[in-house]
């Protein structure tokens, strides 16, 4: 008896388009550093990594295949880290060094 298991079961073409398009994102950040500067460049910089970021835990690291009681392990977790990482650049963005 012949099952089909699509979820997880992907082809090497698969994960060399998902490759390229990480790639794509990462010259696309590299590109955005010459463009852009100050605030908005940390923006458009932070939003471009979660996209890689997501892309990676998704297809990679296959999270989105799993039950949900793990995507919340690793996404709760992710979620606090990047608003405490949001918080203190806040706190910290009109410091200048220890000089300043």
């Amino acid at each position: 008896m012949a099952t089909t298991h699509t979820e997880g079961n992907h082809s090497t073409r698969f994960y060399q388009i998902v490759g390229a398009a990480l790639a794509v994102i990462t010259v696309a950040e590299v590109l955005v550093t010459f463009v852009i500067g100050g605030i908005p460049l940390l923006i458009v910089l932070l939003v471009l990594s979660v996209i890689k970021g997501a892309a990676v835990v998704m297809y990679f690291m296959h999270l989105r295949g799993d039950a949900k009681v793990f995507q919340f392990l690793f996404i709760a977790p992710f979620l606090m880290a990047v608003s405490m990482l949001l918080a203190f650049m806040a706190i910290n963005s009109g410091h200048v060094g220890i000089g300043g």
